[in-house]
């Protein structure tokens, strides 16, 4: 498009240049005048010099193109006019520049205005860029030029109608007291927009009452569908919203959209690529990352343990959190002595189990005794056949029998990230295979009332890391949980904690006096600000990514049990 644009720009200086030449030669021709008009004549060629006869026919044309809606045109000419004009003749040009500015789309002034050696008053395009982003409904850029304008022109005669104009649009664009939330609240996922939803109005039920303001919050449905959240984005746009809390699902399509409208937007999603995408996308939730992170540095660093293994389900979520911890394990100088993985489908897990443990031998493919004896062999003698007996077996894919020799586990903690439902049958079968006495590693998973009545006795040793616990001591998980019951008569849990939370961030920042915009509050969050909340301490880095120390758990007397660090 642009550089189409300067090849037309090319077109057109030769053009005009031709027009001038015809014109100054014009200019200079003789001509036989009449005596009786001698002295009108001269006062004519005084008053209609050559220059001032290029100006008025450069701003005739222009002004034909202006009246034809050729506004790109008729700028261009009215600056070759401007190249040419004397300081007593640009005012006069610079007031048709204007009203032909006035009618011209802002792409079209923004493409100008990147052309090189332009005599138009940059200052000059850059106030109606501005305004007439304004007049087409783009608040965003209209402001962001205008701050330019300000920035660069702070004695230009319009300073004042600009930051006046930037004022009221901020005032306009963020209404500080308003957030948007995003959940699907009908549809298959109904029920955890649902729960969502308790923890967010439980906060602005909270900060009403602390804070003696009302705030607004406005909900959108989104049925969990992307084209309906493009929808939901572009009202709560048109609403004026300071922020908005959400989505849970459809993350990605909400951040194009988001990031489109520069509107700061806290999502409830574990995708940790999604903040990475734009600077106004946020995240906030329990990620695989920030388990393995806190599972790590608890195992390391406090109970000092050097050497781990890892059972995973052989499927998506296995192999992730497999590689995840691996690399923990790397990063503090551990090291791993035994990797297996599992059909998740089946309810029979002895094989990678003994070959954990040391109790599973298979023979080498080159060692394995031949199927079929050739017919001219010897004859092996009853001594020599009993040995090789007795070399088949020791070598064969049998394991050892269940007490025969006592097991040796060389790890000092087992990482399992599965369900309670595959737990239930994993860890009675690792006890029946004497696999005992290490720590028993899970994911936020492992959090789950099943573990602790279907498995009761096989479950020791456990550590499990989770974003939220009722049981917590932590005084702002306490005060959560006692107003949650209170409410709505159940425990909260993680999805009701960090809605709780997220609201509260985005309404706590968008009340310092300090933020005016969206794109303020989009900073603001970014300045590792400490939120003490539910789920614990939460900051977000510069990439919009929520930091916390997780909770972690274990086991004791069939309740699940805070690890205080």
């Amino acid at each position: 498009m642009m550089s189409d644009y300067l090849n037309n720009y090319h077109y057109k200086y030769l053009i005009i240049l031709f027009v001038i030449f015809c014109l100054s030669a014009c200019a200079k021709m003789p001509a036989k005048v009449p005596v009786e008009k001698e002295k009108v004549q001269k006062e004519k060629i005084e008053e209609d010099s050559p220059k001032i006869s290029i100006i008025k026919s450069l701003s005739h044309e222009a002004k034909k193109f202006a009246i034809q809606g050729d506004f790109q045109d008729a700028l261009f000419i009215y600056n070759q006019a401007l190249s040419q004009a004397d300081a007593d003749q640009k005012p006069q040009l610079i007031s048709a520049i204007e009203s032909v500015l006035v009618k011209t789309p802002a792409k079209t002034i923004q493409e100008f205005i990147n052309i090189k050696n332009i005599h138009i008053p940059r200052s000059l395009l850059l106030y109606w860029l501005g305004l007439n982003y304004a007049s087409e409904n783009n608040a965003v850029k209209s402001r962001e030029i205008l701050e330019v304008f300000l920035l660069e022109y702070p004695d230009h005669p319009y300073y004042s109608d600009a930051a006046d104009l930037v004022e009221d649009m901020k005032k306009s664009l963020f209404n500080r007291h308003t957030i948007g939330c995003l959940l699907p609240l009908t549809g298959k996922y109904a029920i955890f927009g649902k729960r969502a939803l308790t923890g967010v109005q439980l906060a602005i039920q909270e900060l009403s009452k602390k804070y003696d303001k009302q705030f607004k919050l406005i909900i959108k449905d989104t049925q969990a569908n992307p084209d309906i959240t493009i929808d939901c984005i572009q009202q709560l746009y048109k609403k004026n919203v300071a922020g908005i809390i959400g989505p849970l699902l459809m993350v990605h399509e909400a951040g194009q959209e988001a990031e489109k409208l520069q509107i700061p937007i806290i999502a409830l999603t574990q995708k940790s690529d999604f903040s990475l995408k734009g600077e106004y996308l946020f995240s906030n939730f329990i990620t695989p990352e920030m388990q393995v992170r806190t599972l790590g540095e608890y195992l390391f660093l406090n109970l000092g343990i050097k050497k781990v293994a890892i059972l995973y389900p052989n499927e998506k979520y296995g192999k992730k959190y497999m590689k995840l911890f691996w690399d923990i394990v790397d990063e503090y100088e551990g090291e791993v002595v035994g990797v297996e993985a599992y059909d998740g489908k089946k309810t029979d897990f002895s094989d990678p189990i003994k070959k954990l443990t040391g109790q599973f031998f298979p023979i080498p493919d080159f060692l394995k005794p031949e199927s079929v004896i050739p017919e001219n062999d010897v004859k092996l003698n009853n001594d020599q056949a009993d040995m090789d007996s007795a070399q088949t077996d020791a070598l064969s894919d049998k394991p050892i029998k269940k007490g025969e020799e006592k097991i040796q586990i060389d790890f000092e903690a087992l990482f399992i990230p599965d369900s309670p439902s595959k737990l239930n049958m994993i860890l009675p079968q690792l006890a029946y295979y004497d696999a005992k006495g290490m720590y028993l590693v899970g994911t936020n998973l492992w959090h789950n009332k099943k573990l602790l009545k279907d498995v009761k006795g096989y479950n020791k040793q456990a550590v499990i890391a989770d974003g939220f616990f009722d049981g917590s001591q932590n005084p702002a998980t306490l005060e959560f949980t006692k107003k949650f019951k209170a409410v709505f008569n159940t425990k909260p849990k993680f999805l009701e904690a960090i809605s709780y939370d997220t609201t509260s961030i985005l309404f706590l920042s968008a009340m310092d006096e300090t933020i005016d915009s969206r794109q303020s509050l989009k900073n603001a969050l970014k300045v590792r600000r400490i939120f003490k909340g539910a789920t614990g301490n939460t900051f977000f880095d510069k990439d919009g990514t929520a930091h916390r120390d997780l909770f972690l758990m274990t086991i004791k007397k069939g309740k699940f049990v805070e690890i205080n660090r």
